[in-house]
């Protein structure tokens, strides 16, 4: 055998034995935060008329390039590698550029405006916390209309989606408005020479970018606290009298409907087909360590003509699965860890074909249901031991209780109620329950 041996006993972090640095195992009450995120972000999309697309984890590495991908994620941050063509891929970095590849080369435009995605995405940068290099990002993507309506819609999504997750209220929405591609030239060339008499005092990330993109200079973390960035000149000057009116609607429409919201002229977008508004939420939950922005997103015009397809426009945003995980997991008031909805208590022989039926029948309305498979002398023994299933309701029979009974405990407040076989079949069971322990 000519291929290198695996040593099973090296001790070092790169053998079989770990996983990857920068990557996760997905387990535990972390597999249940990640299921909440993906749950709650498909009920909205779903309740906002938004189709499902999924693309491959892999594409040609050109999409990315041809994308107007930021220097960063494509000099340094993309996995690539050639496959036995000699054709150069890689793992997608982010789910804007192959959600819109798609869309175009199936022409689903011509059926549909509105798609989400959910999936893993993978760069190579520095692992932090809620920051890994294989990362979930779940996103929207609303195409082929032009409409400050549509605007409202898809921040009104943000929020929903936010609200769900009971991450709102520790939030702050940013907006700005980026104007179109001739008026960012001209603010970006003045800005450029402005920025040129600090040029020794900008960081080294910043100094790269005064020749490629200096927009990108005023939401660089290490520069954008530092006075002469604070008092550069505003791309708001170079707006036309319509841009101005068209950036006062939509903050209007925005007010009026109950979104709060901060003008951040300093917001940016890292890529260069965005213009028109642009926004992100920033969490200031203590579990990030910093402000950290957790969604962000803004309208886009020219990315389809990049893929050879229709001048479209359209708007989305994408938020960092992991980030918003790292505030659940680590926030039990936000986040109840609960594996189960029933666990159900089979106390002797005679009761376990009641118990299984009952299990089945519960299963089949999708709850998530188990029960002991040993029977334990005491009933202190078999609650004991039921605690590690961390279900919300325990479910048994009590002496000389009527066969059609059942009292359910609830794991928290550990009352009793007793309840009919009948209202076990009802699939708002959960809710009811609810109610009757309140």
């Amino acid at each position: 055998m000519n291929k290198q041996q695996i040593n099973l006993n090296d001790d070092s972090k790169t053998n079989i034995n770990y996983k990857p640095k920068g990557t996760q195992d997905i387990f535990g009450k972390k597999k249940e935060v990640f299921l909440h995120i993906r749950d709650s972000f498909f009920q909205v999309a779903n309740s906002f008329n938004f189709q499902y697309i999924e693309t491959p984890i892999f594409e040609f590495a050109n999409i990315f390039l041809s994308s107007g991908q930021s220097s960063d994620i494509v000099n340094k941050q993309m996995y690539e590698f050639k496959d036995k063509n000699n054709r150069l891929l890689a793992l997608r970095p982010e789910g804007t550029a192959p959600v819109i590849r798609a869309i175009n080369e199936n022409k689903l435009y011509l059926e549909h405006n509105k798609f989400f995605y959910f999936g893993p995405m993978f760069r190579y940068e520095r692992p932090q916390k809620g920051r890994n290099r294989q990362f979930y990002q779940a996103g929207i993507e609303y195409i082929n209309l032009d409409s400050n309506l549509i605007k409202l819609e898809v921040l009104d999504f943000a929020k929903q989606l936010l609200t769900k997750l009971d991450l709102l209220k520790d939030t702050i929405l940013k907006i700005n408005y980026l104007a179109t591609q001739e008026q960012r030239n001209l603010y970006s060339d003045y800005l450029k020479k402005y920025l040129l008499n600090y040029k020794d005092q900008l960081s080294f990330i910043s100094q790269t970018r005064l020749d490629v993109n200096p927009l990108r200079i005023l939401d660089e973390k290490q520069d954008a606290d530092k006075e002469f960035v604070k008092q550069a000149p505003k791309l708001q000057d170079f707006y036309t009298q319509e841009q101005k009116e068209e950036f006062e609607q939509i903050q209007r429409l925005l007010q009026q409907n109950n979104i709060n919201f901060e003008v951040d002229p300093l917001l940016v977008r890292g890529l260069d087909y965005y213009d028109n508004l642009v926004f992100e939420f920033v969490s200031e939950s203590k579990y990030l360590g910093t402000k950290s922005t957790i969604l962000a997103g803004g309208c886009y015009n020219g990315l389809f003509t990049r893929f050879a397809g229709p001048d479209l426009k359209g708007i989305g945003f994408a938020l960092g699965v992991d980030r918003i995980a790292e505030i659940l997991i680590n926030n039990d008031e936000l986040f109840k860890e609960f594996f189960l909805d029933f666990f159900i208590l089979a106390l002797n022989e005679e009761e376990i074909a009641n118990v299984t039926k009952l299990v089945s029948n519960l299963r089949f309305l999708n709850f998530r249901v188990d029960f002991n498979k040993k029977l334990f002398n005491s009933f202190a023994k078999a609650f004991k031991n039921s605690t590690k299933w961390k279900a919300k309701y325990l479910i048994f029979k009590e002496k000389n209780q009527p066969q059609d009974k059942w009292t359910i405990k609830n794991s928290q407040t550990l009352k009793n109620i007793e309840i009919s076989e009948e209202d076990l079949k009802d699939k708002e069971i959960l809710n009811k329950l609810e109610k009757l322990f309140n």
